[in-house]
């Protein structure tokens, strides 16, 4: 089961974010099946786990269990408690750990959509050669890892992240000279540039392979 931590800014930037985007968070997307909201500062523990139009919350705060409650959707697309296991939680807590887990679930699905009238990047076009190596490539199987979730700002823009993960820089920066392998045995010096706004001024140098010009 992933974890998403959330500082106390973590929550105040979540709400906001959650006024700004009703309609997404009332689509109520389900990104995870099941995942553990995390609040370090209070304790607090949410699992939410999801099974189409279902949804079982558990709380919990260090190590003292609070029960669960299982939530169905309505025909009008909001959530109705059926069956509430809880012991010493308020009404108004279990509607907070509710909002929290939609507003996340809505967050992590919406966070990175790039607006209607942004271009979207060209696709780059793939060769019967590359077709082949997909197929002949086999999947290799890694066990599942928990991931950590963390919230921050990309461009302006409040996302769910991997924890340790790093954001793409921003503006004009400079990528450092390096060698390109390629399968056919080529390398290429790729001459430090400038990436990001603006044109990309490089040189490149062949300087192995078999063929050679």
């Amino acid at each position: 089961m992933d974890k998403i931590e959330l500082t106390a800014e973590d929550i105040v930037a979540l709400l906001k974010w959650r006024d700004n985007h009703k309609d997404e968070v009332r689509s109520h997307p389900a990104p995870m099946k099941a995942v553990e909201i995390v609040v370090p500062h209070s304790g607090f523990r949410i699992k939410g786990i999801r099974d189409g139009d279902a949804l079982r919350l558990h709380l919990s705060r260090h190590y003292e269990q609070f029960g669960n409650c299982t939530f169905v959707r309505r025909s009008d697309g909001m959530w109705a408690s059926t069956k509430n296991r809880t012991k010493g939680v308020t009404q108004e807590d279990l509607q907070s750990a509710l909002t929290v887990y939609c507003s996340l679930m809505a967050l992590m699905t919406y966070g990175r959509m790039k607006p209607a009238d942004e271009p979207e990047e060209p696709r780059v076009r793939k060769t019967p050669a590359d077709d082949k190596k997909r197929r002949t490539k086999q999947p290799s199987k890694r066990p599942s890892k928990r991931v950590t979730y963390i919230l921050r700002r990309e461009n302006g823009t409040l996302v769910a992240a991997p924890k340790g993960s790093h954001a793409s820089p921003t503006g004009v920066f400079t990528v450092r000279g390096h060698y390109r392998h390629y399968a056919s045995g080529k390398v290429v010096w790729i001459a430090e540039y400038k990436k990001g706004t603006g044109k990309k001024k490089s040189k490149t140098y062949k300087i192995g392979g078999k063929n050679r010009d």
